[in-house]
């Protein structure tokens, strides 16, 4: 693996099967900023060069890692934050922002600049929003390794790199959720299914039972006995936190995995609602028209993908 103790960057150029690919890097780097020095380094495009004074406004994506040093980040959705070392700044398209390090210490930043359908899909399902651009990640290989792995194909130049370090910018994505768990509860798609989503780490386990075991013969009692709490206090606490039963999740859970095999497959009635956790064809039945007012064949008639 490539030493990244001194500064580098690169950008290249966008080709059209990269755009296809949904996922394309127009650039990275990393910069050790030394105290007392201007920011940002010189010599980077126009597009992405910027001064204090001005900021500047992103026609694309961008991930910041700073992971040694502190300084402050603004923009207009999150107001002036102070940052430290483990920040994670997440850079969004025509949102105008700025940042900079002490000059009492200077800082360490590791970026990447990106764009494609894929990312535009994450955002319009909950996973970014401008208004939570800072997160707290700690300093950790689980981003760097990905992060270092990108600027080794982009000073490689390997045959097909573009599709691989697209590749490396979804794992540093992933790992941010995963190095951040309380603050990816806003970055995090709207169902709770997530663990992550909760703070309560008896709730996130719960909720990790449900969606890893509801497909079998799943009960209250079922999940209660995994768990260090009696169950009259697991239901009272996962109720608090959620804001409804462990009953209700195992259905909802149970009714969001035969909607997707309703419309994504050609199994039967009986082989989705037996996949599903359900049990019988006429339980699922019910609780679909229930809940969406219709029968697993008009579900499936309806909402069936070309």
């Amino acid at each position: 693996m490539q030493d990244f103790g001194k500064d580098y960057f690169r950008y290249i150029p966008v080709r059209p099967r990269d755009v296809q690919w949904g996922l394309y890097v127009t650039g990275a780097g990393c910069a050790h900023v030394m105290p007392n020095v201007p920011y940002p380094p010189a010599r980077h495009p126009e597009l992405y060069d910027f001064s204090w004074e001005h900021g500047r406004t992103l026609p694309e994506n961008q991930i910041v890692y700073i992971s040694g040093g502190r300084g402050e980040f603004e923009s207009g959705p999150t107001g002036t934050r102070q940052i430290a070392a483990g920040t994670v700044l997440l850079l969004f398209p025509n949102v105008w922002h700025r940042y900079r390090p002490a000059k009492e210490t200077g800082w360490s930043e590791f970026w990447v600049s990106f764009g494609g359908a894929s990312i535009e899909n994450l955002r319009e399902e909950g996973f970014f929003a401008p208004e939570h651009a800072v997160l707290t990640t700690g300093v950790t290989d689980l981003i760097l390794g990905p992060f270092r792995r990108l600027l080794g194909r982009l000073r490689d130049g390997q045959a097909g790199f573009s599709h691989l370090m697209a590749a490396d910018t979804m794992e540093i994505l992933a790992a941010i959720l995963t190095a951040a768990p309380i603050e990816s509860e806003i970055m995090v798609a709207k169902g709770p299914q997530d663990v992550t989503a909760y703070e309560d780490r008896i709730v996130a386990e719960a909720m990790r039972l449900i969606w890893g075991q509801s497909h079998e013969p799943m009960t209250v009692a079922r999940v209660a006995k995994q768990l260090p709490l009696a169950r009259r206090s697991l239901e009272r606490r996962f109720r608090t936190v959620v804001g409804h039963t462990i009953h209700d999740e195992i259905v909802r859970c149970r009714l969001e995995r035969a909607t997707r095999l309703l419309t994504s497959t050609n199994l039967s009635i009986e082989e989705v609602a037996l996949a599903s956790g359900f049990g019988s064809a006429d339980t699922m039945g019910r609780v679909l028209q229930r809940i969406e007012g219709v029968s697993p064949r008009e579900y499936r008639k309806r909402l069936t993908r070309p």
